[in-house]
């Protein structure tokens, strides 16, 4: 059998990007969170500063955990629960 290079590229990303206790906590709020949170809401939410807050989104989002969209100068995080159930199937209910 070969092994996807891509793939186990991508393993090594989502692997990495969850090594983090905040990172984590940020993946459980946008689980359980029903609406659109903005970037802001989510650092606000663990206690930590924008610029940390910021640092964790964008490893979240090149390990594409997370979708950053930007309307205005407002940007709001969604969780990419393809990703999830792709390479960690089972995963988020444990959250």
């Amino acid at each position: 059998m070969i092994l996807k290079q891509s793939d186990d590229q991508q393993r090594i990303k989502v692997f990495n990007a969850l090594a983090d206790e905040k990172r984590i906590c940020m993946i459980r709020l946008l689980f359980r969170e029903k609406n659109r949170p903005m970037c802001s809401d989510i650092g606000r939410s663990l206690g930590i500063s924008k610029s940390n807050g910021s640092y964790h989104l964008k490893i979240l989002s090149d390990a594409q955990l997370v979708s950053i969209e930007r309307e205005g100068v407002t940007k709001y995080v969604t969780l990419n629960k393809e990703m999830f159930d792709r390479y960690l199937p089972g995963f988020l209910t444990t959250l």
